[in-house]
């Protein structure tokens, strides 16, 4: 596979991603301040669904993207865990005003801020997968391998930990484990 430029193999797909994501948020937001009930809740509804698709799934996208143009393993790790870190920073710092420094770095175990980051993960894997099997297909590269330890081990590894961090909508983790170690520290 020809490798392209930085920009179009990374920074493209990081770019259409995160740039769904922070236009979507600030839809979201700003609706609220529509009077029309109407359009106010028909700009809400879609607003959110492209911030679901940015933050929780855009890792399918941006590593397809950045598959075909050329990255790397590590690269296309970049481009998919990058905006679900954006997206976790700017929750943790919401935050930032009325909990301690050891309460904000607490938070970063926080089960919806790790699931984000497995649910990427996953979505890595998954990509990887049908990517290759796109590729393998289209080219002369018919003895390219679709399972690999690199992606197996991202679907493994993101398969995991979804399902650790987002069991029961992550009650399990965040009460009986989350909370009693918050309660354990910070109490």
């Amino acid at each position: 596979m020809e490798k392209q430029s930085f920009s179009r193999r990374i920074l493209f797909p990081i770019a259409l991603v995160m740039g769904t994501m922070i236009i979507s948020i600030n839809a979201y937001d700003l609706s609220r301040s529509i009077e029309n009930q109407t359009l106010h809740q028909s700009i809400a509804h879609i607003s959110a669904v492209l911030m679901f698709l940015s933050i929780w799934l855009g890792a399918l996208f941006a590593n397809t993207i950045a598959f075909f143009r050329g990255a790397s393993f590590g690269e296309r790790l970049i481009v998919c865990l990058a905006t679900p870190i954006v997206w976790c920073t700017k929750s943790i710092l919401y935050f930032r005003g009325f909990r301690t420094v050891g309460e904000m770095i607490f938070l970063i175990f926080f089960p919806v801020f790790i699931g984000t980051l497995a649910v990427a993960v996953l979505c890595m894997g998954l990509s990887e997968i049908w990517c290759r099997i796109i590729y393998r297909r289209r080219s002369e590269y018919a003895d390219l391998k679709i399972f690999e330890l690199s992606n197996t081990l991202a679907l493994i590894i993101g398969i995991g930990l979804t399902t650790l961090f987002l069991w029961h909508g992550g009650l399990f983790y965040a009460y009986n484990i989350y909370m009693a170690a918050y309660e354990y520290i910070f109490q």
